[in-house]
This record gives structure tokens, C-alpha cells and sequence, in this order.
């Protein structure tokens, strides 16, 4: 039988490979924050922002669905 040894076990007994692994982490999550914006687009009717409709190239959209939704001619 083999003993099952966390993430937070292997990192107690080195403060600096804690701290490696901490700065990388930010790495990743700040990387991820930067792709996310760059799939998000701007509701020129409402101006909040949407994730990009697949094959749309602009930074802004002329409706969302809740400018659709509010409109009274929605059916």
C-alpha cells in the first residue's frame, strides 16, 4: 500500500520551493486573466461586456441578448 502525500505536504519542509511555486501560479492565473479579456466584447446598446461570438473579429457587438430581450418587438 502506498501512502497518499498532498501538494500542501510536499511544499511544507521548503519555504522556497513554496515561493517558486506560488510566483509561477501567479504566472499562470495572470496569463489567463490577459486571454479572458481578449475574448470579451463590448454591447454597443448596453455596454456591458459579452464573450465574443465565434468568428466576430471587431471589439464591439451592436446587440446582446439582453438588448434583444428587452426589445417590445421581442416575441
Amino acid at each position: 500500500m502506498t501512502d497518499m502525500i498532498s501538494c500542501e505536504e510536499v511544499f511544507e519542509a521548503s519555504a522556497q520551493e513554496r515561493a517558486e511555486l506560488n510566483v509561477w501560479c501567479d504566472e499562470l492565473e495572470a496569463e489567463a486573466v490577459i486571454a479572458q479579456d481578449e475574448d470579451l466584447v463590448e454591447c454597443e446598446g448596453c455596454g456591458e461586456q459579452w464573450y465574443r461570438p465565434e468568428g466576430h473579429t471587431g471589439a464591439t457587438i451592436d446587440w446582446c441578448r439582453k438588448c434583444y430581450k428587452n426589445d417590445p418587438y421581442y416575441v
